[in-house]
C-alpha cells in the first residue's frame, strides 16, 4: 500500500513525539528497531540455521545509529553469530548509544577501535543513520572505503551511511550496501540517486512510529505501490460504448519529427481511451494511419484552414497533450497560443510545448491564468520536463543539486497550480498543494530517445477517462515505469525501445487492472 517518504527532522519529530505521547521509551524502539534488522538478515540466510555460526562485523558510531548496531549485535549474538563490533572514534555518545555500551561490556563483549580487518560473512553499518548532513571525511571516509572493498553480505541500519537522507547525495563516500533495513517510514535517500543505488534492497520495518506521531509535520512525500493502482485506474463497464470513454487529443509532429507522435498516440490509445484525435502535418498522415488505424488524423498545416481553425478540430477532447516533436517554429507557438486561448479542458505540456514556453515568456503568463480557469472546472495542467528541460523553464543551472531542483519543482508546482511532473531516474510528481510522489519503478533501459512521448499519451489518456485526473497522473507515471520493467524482464537494458514500452502496456494494465 502507499507509503510515506519522510525528512530526517520529520523522522525525528514522529520518534520524539511517540516516546512523549505514549511512553514508549526510546531505549524500546531502539531495541525494536534492531530486532527488526536481525529479523530481516535471518530471513535473508534463510532462518536461524543459516544464520548460525556467521561471522559478523558491525561498525557503530556514536548516535542512535550506533546504539542500533550495538543492539543489533547482541541479538545476533543470542542467534548464535560471533559478532566483532568496531567503533572509529571513542568520544562523547548519545546517552542511548552509551547504555547499549555498557550492556554490551557487561556481557563480556569488547569494542575495538581498530579498523577491522579479518573476513566476514556480514558487514553491518551503524554509524551515521538519517541525521549526517556533511561530508564524510578522515577516518569514517577511510574505513567505509576499506568495508565497501571487503567480502560479505552488507546491511546498512535505516540509511547507508553517507547518504544523505532528505535529497539522496552521497556526502563524500557512502557504504554499499546489499540490504537496507528503515524504521516506520522510507527517507528520501532511500528514493533519489544516487543514494537509491547505495541501499541495495530497501525494506520498511513498523517499530510502533504511526503517521499519527507526525503530528501537524505531515509527510509531503508518497510512493505507490502495485496494490494502489486498481483504485487509481478508470472505471469499465459493461454497458458502455466509446463515448464512454471520452476523447483525447494530441498536438505533435512536424515534417521532420514524425515519430514522436506515433509513439504518443498509440500509447494514448493502449490506456483504453475512447477516441485518439491527432492533430498534426500532412507528412505524418499516412504513416499515423499505418502504425494507429484508429486514430482521428487532423492537420494542422492544411491550406484551407487557419492555425486558429486547426485547434478547433480537438476542442471536444477531455484532455489535450502538445509538444512531442512539434518544433519551436511560429506554427508550433501558434497552436500551444490558440490552445491556451480556446480550450477548456486538461492539458499536458511536454517536449517542444515546454520549449516553447520558455521560448515566448508572454505564453507562460497565458498558461499561468489558463490553469485558475482550469481549476474552476477540475481540470489540470500537467508539465513533464526532463532536467534539461525544466533547466530552461525555470532558469536554473543543470549543475546545480538535487535540494534547488526540488524546491524550484515544488514553487512551481504550489505557486502556479499546475502540477509538475519532474522526469529522472526516480520521477517525481509535485503536486499544487505541495504533496510529492516519488515513482519507484522503471530501469535505465528506459533512457531512450520516445519514452516520454510514451510516457505523455498514458498521461493523456488516462486523464481523460476519470474524474479525479490528478491519480491519473500518479498512476501513470508509476504505470509508464511497470511497462518499462516488463520489457526489461523479456529482454535486457540495452534493446529496449520506446514502442516496447507501449506494446507492454496491454500486458502491464492486464496485470494492475484487478
Amino acid at each position: 500500500m502507499l507509503k510515506y517518504v519522510v525528512t530526517a527532522a520529520q523522522m525525528q519529530s514522529a520518534d520524539r513525539h511517540t516516546s512523549e505521547k505514549t511512553g514508549i521509551p526510546s531505549l524500546v524502539l531502539m531495541e525494536r528497531a534492531a530486532l527488526a534488522v536481525a529479523d530481516e538478515i535471518v530471513a535473508w540466510f534463510d532462518g536461524d540455521c543459516g544464520i548460525k555460526g556467521k561471522k559478523v562485523c558491525i561498525l557503530c558510531g556514536s548516535g542512535n545509529n550506533g546504539g542500533d548496531g550495538f543492539a543489533l549485535g547482541r541479538i545476533l549474538t543470542e542467534r548464535g553469530c560471533k559478532v566483532n563490533f568496531f567503533m572509529p572514534k571513542e568520544g562523547a555518545s548519545s546517552e542511548a548509544n552509551r547504555l547499549q555500551q555498557e550492556i554490551i561490556k557487561n556481557l563480556g563483549m569488547d569494542i575495538s577501535t581498530a579498523m577491522p580487518e579479518n573476513e566476514y560473512d556480514i558487514v553491518a553499518d551503524a554509524l551515521f543513520g538519517t541525521g549526517l548532513k556533511r561530508e564524510i571525511s578522515g577516518i569514517y571516509a577511510e574505513w567505509i572505503a576499506h568495508v565497501n572493498q571487503m567480502k560479505g553480505f552488507k546491511v546498512a541500519v535505516d540509511i547507508p551511511s553517507g547518504v544523505d537522507s532528505d535529497y539522496g547525495a552521497v556526502l563524500g563516500t557512502a557504504f554499499q550496501a546489499d540490504l537496507t533495513v528503515t524504521f516506520a517510514f522510507l527517507k528520501w535517500g532511500h528514493t533519489l540517486y544516487p543514494g537509491r543505488a547505495c541501499c541495495g534492497k530497501t525494506i520498511v520495518r513498523d517499530i510502533g512510529i504511526g503517521v499519527r506521531e507526525l503530528c501537524d509535520d505531515m509527510p509531503y512525500g508518497r510512493c505507490l505501490e502495485a496494490e494502489d493502482i486498481p483504485g487509481l485506474l478508470p472505471k469499465r463497464y459493461a454497458d458502455s460504448h466509446k463515448g464512454t470513454y471520452k476523447k483525447a487529443g494530441i498536438i505533435a509532429g512536424s515534417d521532420e519529427i514524425g515519430g514522436a507522435v506515433i509513439l504518443s498516440g498509440k500509447a494514448t490509445m493502449r490506456t483504453g481511451v475512447g477516441y485518439t484525435k491527432i492533430l498534426t502535418t500532412g507528412l505524418n498522415r499516412t504513416p499515423i494511419l499505418k502504425h494507429c488505424p484508429e486514430a482521428l488524423v487532423f492537420l494542422y498545416d492544411n491550406p484551407d484552414k487557419t492555425v486558429e481553425q486547426s485547434v478547433s478540430d480537438v476542442l471536444d477532447c477531455e484532455t489535450v497533450a502538445i509538444g512531442p516533436g512539434l518544433g519551436t517554429g511560429d506554427v508550433a507557438a501558434q497552436l500551444l497560443e490558440q490552445l491556451l486561448e480556446q480550450y477548456n479542458g486538461n492539458l499536458v505540456i511536454d517536449a517542444d510545448g515546454l520549449n516553447i514556453l520558455h521560448e515566448h515568456p508572454e505564453l507562460f503568463e497565458k498558461c499561468k491564468k489558463y490553469i485558475k480557469k482550469a481549476a474552476l472546472n477540475n481540470k489540470i495542467v500537467v508539465l513533464t520536463p526532463h532536467k534539461k528541460e525544466f533547466c530552461r523553464i525555470t532558469g536554473i543551472s543543470l549543475d546545480e543539486d538535487a535540494v534547488v531542483f526540488h524546491e524550484k519543482a515544488l514553487q512551481l508546482s504550489t505557486e502556479c497550480g499546475m502540477i509538475v511532473v519532474l522526469k529522472d531516474a526516480a520521477t517525481r510528481i509535485y503536486l499544487p498543494d505541495g504533496t510529492v510522489y516519488v515513482n519507484l519503478t522503471g530501469n535505465s533501459g528506459m533512457a531512450t530517445a520516445g519514452s516520454g512521448d510514451v510516457l505523455t499519451g498514458m498521461l493523456t489518456g488516462l486523464i481523460s477517462q476519470t474524474a479525479e485526473p490528478q491519480d491519473a497522473v500518479i498512476a501513470g507515471v508509476y504505470l509508464h515505469g511497470c511497462c518499462g520493467d516488463y520489457v526489461l524482464s523479456l529482454g535486457n537494458p540495452y534493446s529496449l525501445t520506446a514502442m516496447d514500452m507501449v506494446e507492454a502496456m496491454m500486458t502491464v494494465l492486464k496485470e494492475r487492472h484487478k
